[in-house]
């Protein structure tokens, strides 16, 4: 076989490869599609995120191809999302093609969540400008691109398409551009701008949620009802800490010395003291002598009775 014809069987089959490659993807049609481009979310990249539904006639299990660009490297995360509305990571194969990667999976679920980090966000001091390229792999009934506006950015304009930017419940402001339906094969590009003076990421600036809507089923939470009974036991327990306290202290200040009242008893007159005429001390000694002494009892002496 010459030269010539081995080249032009080889691009019949590159040609036929490429044409099965794009029936494929045709024959896995899109429900709905929702992608999201956050610029400087957690990375200093740009986070893409797709959200997927596939159309109600693709049989599944489901094997699908899709491409990013070849810059991200590798996807950040292919999963599925099961009936109880959790993500479940999903193997994946991964080839360059060109400027694109590549991505083949097969999925249990018709919803389905792919995310990367494309690097490409172009820097000029305080200006920052991106562009998304869609590659029109499927066809997709329900397109919805919605592009955030990170945290301390200004001036910040999205096109073609986008409206004027709508600021949500988690504090962002979303321009969103509500494609509808797109046919397979067709391509769209997708620009933004903005001006940002420092590198802070957005994930810092999001509210605490919760991981599940609260209700009086949540695990872990007391209906206020429940907890009427214990609110009366601290509340009299309290109240008897106290009284006792009040009553010991009573206690004490009626038993205290600075405060205790006594009786006075009237005291008895005290005896007439002996005329001092009548008493008799010893001229030697000193002692004083009983009556009918004639000797002092300590010295011996005579004593004197005038």
């Amino acid at each position: 076989m010459s030269v010539f014809r081995k080249s032009v069987l080889f691009v019949v089959l590159v040609g036929l490869w490429i044409t099965q490659s794009v029936q494929a993807q045709v024959n896995t049609p899109i429900e709905k599609l929702v992608i999201q481009i956050l610029p400087e979310f957690d990375r200093p990249d740009v986070l893409v995120i797709y959200r997927l539904s596939l159309a109600a006639s693709v049989s599944l299990p489901a094997q699908i191809s899709l491409r990013i660009p070849r810059a991200a490297g590798a996807p950040y995360n292919v999963a599925w999302e099961d009936v109880d509305g959790l993500l479940y990571n999903l193997t994946y194969t991964t080839e360059v093609r060109g400027d694109w990667l590549q991505i083949t999976f097969t999925t249990p679920s018709a919803n389905l969540q792919v995310e990367y980090y494309d690097p490409r966000l172009e820097r000029e001091g305080t200006l920052r400008k991106f562009t998304y390229e869609w590659n029109g792999d499927f066809n997709v009934e329900d397109l919805v691109v919605s592009v955030q506006q990170p945290a301390n950015a200004e001036k910040m304009q999205a096109y073609p398409g986008f409206d004027a930017g709508q600021r949500l419940s988690d504090g962002f402001v979303y321009f969103t551009n509500p494609v509808g339906k797109v046919e397979a094969g067709t391509t769209f590009k997708v620009n933004f701008r903005y001006e940002k003076a420092d590198d802070s990421l957005s994930v810092g600036m999001l509210p605490v949620q919760p991981a599940q809507p609260l209700d009086e089923t949540t695990p872990g939470r007391t209906s206020a009802s429940a907890l009427l009974p214990v609110f009366l036991l601290v509340i009299g327990g309290v109240l008897l800490v106290v009284l006792v306290s009040w009553f010991l202290i009573r206690r004490d200040r009626e038993t205290s010395p600075s405060t205790r009242r006594y009786r006075h008893k009237r005291s008895t007159p005290a005896s007439v003291p002996e005329e001092r005429g009548s008493v008799v001390y010893c001229h030697q000694c000193g002692r004083r002598a009983e009556a009918g002494d004639l000797f002092c009892r300590t010295c011996g002496v005579r004593l004197r009775r005038d």
